[in-house]
This record gives structure tokens, sequence and C-alpha cells, in this order.
């Protein structure tokens, strides 16, 4: 008789099979293990993408004549400054206006309620441990009664480390370049073309973002102020950073905005409305394409779904980075597309 042959293509659905159930089985150890690899490298990616953000400030410096370590101390003072300055001036503004804020929702949702007798203890229970919580923060803070390095040691240590992994990356962001240029050029001309393209796209991305973050920051803060928005400090600086959130980062300030208004008067829901319906439209048929011009264009469709996804796979960090990544995955796809018509 004769023998028959091994079948491997069981044998390699078996072990297949296997490697599923053994990754399966210890889901635990492998998400463990995932979420400290992340704690572990979050700090330096954030050090990385910090001072790639700064490095085109840095470079137009030295372009000026500016020496490449008094130009790093100049960036240094600054964002340092800078924060300095806003935690001691704007911080009590802003918990005073945000606790006020959160005040005037819960007032909103109890009316609504009672108005129309609909069940929003949930909610009204939710926004509440939000304000006892803003209200502690501010009576802890106002007596000196938080150590912020004891109560946070772990997120203290990551800006520590972020921070000045980020001034050493800055300094040296040069060889960096250099050496990631030298390794794609050895590597594939098309592969070097690639990532110099990116480059490029990931810098306009971030010096738009920057520029419109600060644009909109004055912009809101100051037309929620003539129109006498009682927390239109708060406000502004949703707008400016929700910037970072396309599309549905504005939707939710404005949302904010009307309902913190209804409150207070007619009068201030109507030009906040006004306000509402004007400002987006103004940012995207006038700063945007004065700030971004005509590079990353990226379809609306793509960038909700981007956003939605990265919601959902990363939580808040998913969101933040969706666009930044969108932007990548369609430059990476129209580049191959065009070598493809080339071949």
């Amino acid at each position: 008789m004769r023998s028959r042959g091994i079948n491997y293509k069981l044998v390699n659905i078996a072990l297949i099979g296997l490697i599923i159930w053994l990754v399966v089985s210890t889901g635990n150890f492998w998400f463990s293990a995932f979420d400290k690899i992340v704690e572990i490298i979050l700090p330096f990616a954030i050090a990385f993408t910090l001072a790639y953000v700064l490095y085109p400030f840095l470079r137009w410096m030295e372009n000026k004549g500016v020496p490449k370590w008094l130009g790093v101390g100049i960036i240094v003072v600054i964002v340092v400054g800078f924060i300095a300055l806003v935690i001691s001036l704007l911080t009590p503004l802003v918990f005073n206006q945000l606790k006020g804020l959160i005040s005037n929702i819960i007032k909103f949702v109890q009316d609504i309620s009672g108005k129309y007798g609909l069940d929003l203890k949930n909610i009204q229970s939710y926004i509440s441990n939000i304000n006892t919580l803003v209200m502690d923060m501010g009576k802890y803070i106002s007596e000196s009664a938080i150590n912020v390095i004891s109560a946070s040691i772990s997120l203290f240590t990551m800006i520590v480390i972020a921070f000045f992994t980020a001034i050493y990356f800055l300094t040296d962001m040069d060889n960096i370049r250099n050496n990631v240029k030298n390794f794609f050029k050895k590597k594939s001309k098309k592969t070097y073309e690639l990532v110099k393209q990116l480059d490029v796209e990931m810098k306009n991305y971030f010096i738009g973002l920057e520029k419109n973050i600060l644009v909109q920051l004055i912009e809101y803060t100051l037309v929620f102020y003539l129109i006498g928005h009682p927390y239109y400090l708060v406000l502004g600086i949703l707008a400016s950073f929700s910037t970072i959130i396309p599309y549905f980062g504005g939707i939710f300030t404005n949302i904010i905005a009307l309902i913190t208004a209804i409150v207070v008067s007619p009068k201030l829901f109507i030009l906040t409305a006004i306000a509402a319906i004007i400002l987006p439209n103004i940012d995207g048929y006038f700063w945007s394409p004065k700030i971004y011009g005509k590079t990353n264009n990226i379809h609306p469709v793509i960038t909700i779904f981007s956003v939605f996804a990265g919601g959902a796979l990363l939580g808040m960090m998913g969101i933040v980075i969706a666009l930044p990544v969108a932007i990548i995955l369609s430059k990476v796809y129209k580049f191959y597309i065009k070598e493809i018509k080339k071949a």
C-alpha cells in the first residue's frame, strides 16, 4: 500500500488555529504588555512630536543668523514663559468661568427636564459630579491643598521626561533628519521621495494648526466678549484647541455656547446663534484656505471617518491623531497610485 503524504495545508491551518487560540487565551498578558510599551514610549513620542513641530521655528531663527544653542534657548524660554503666564493669569478666571458654565448647563438640563417631563437624572448627576470636581479642584488649588507633584507623580514625570527629551531632539533634529534621509536614500529612491513629501505635508499641517489655534483663540474670545457672553474666555480656549478635532470640535464649542447663552437671556442666545453660524463659515472659507493654502486637502468624508475610527480604536488620543494619520495615508495612497500609472 502507498503511504499517504503529509497534508501540509491541514498542518498550516492547525498551526494558525493554535496561534490564534494562544493569543486569545493569553490576551490579558498581551494587552498588559502593550499598555506598558505604550506607557514607556509615549513621553518620547510626545517629545519627538514637540521637537518636530518647533523645528521650523528653530530653522527660521538660524536662517536669520541666530546660533542654534541660542535659538533652542529662546524656544525653551518662550514655551516655559507661555505656560507660566497661562497658569498664573488665566487659571483663576478659567476656573470661575468653568464653574459658572457648568452650573448654567445643569440649570438648562433641569429646566428642560421639568418643562417637558423628561427623565434626565443621569445627565444631571453626571454634570453635577463634574461641577463638584471642578469646584473641589478650585478650592484645593486656592488653599494650596494639592501637591501636584505627589498627587500625579506619573503624569508629572512623563511631562518632565517629554520636555527635556524634546530639547535634546530639537537640538539634534538636523542629524536625525539627515540620518533618516540617508537611510531611505540607500534603501529606495521612491521611498525617499515619499518620506520627503510626507515631511512637507506634516510640516504644513503643524504650522497651519499652530496658526489656526492662535487665530481662533483671538477670534472666538473677542467675538464672545463683544456680544457679552459671560464665558468668553473658556469658549475661546475651547474653540482654539478644538481645531485639533475637525468639524466636531467647533460644533461642540458652539453647542456649549448656545446652551449657556439661553440660560442668561434670549438676546444673548440670538447673538450667540448668529456667531455660531457666521464664525465657522469665516473659518472654513477664509481663515483655513489662507492658513493651509492648497495643502492637506482631505475629503470631508475621509476626515469624518478618520475621526470616528480614531475615537473607536484609541479613544481621545485616536481622535487627536486622526487627521495627521489620514493625511499620511492619503498621501501614501496618492503617491503609489501615481507610481503605478507611471509604470
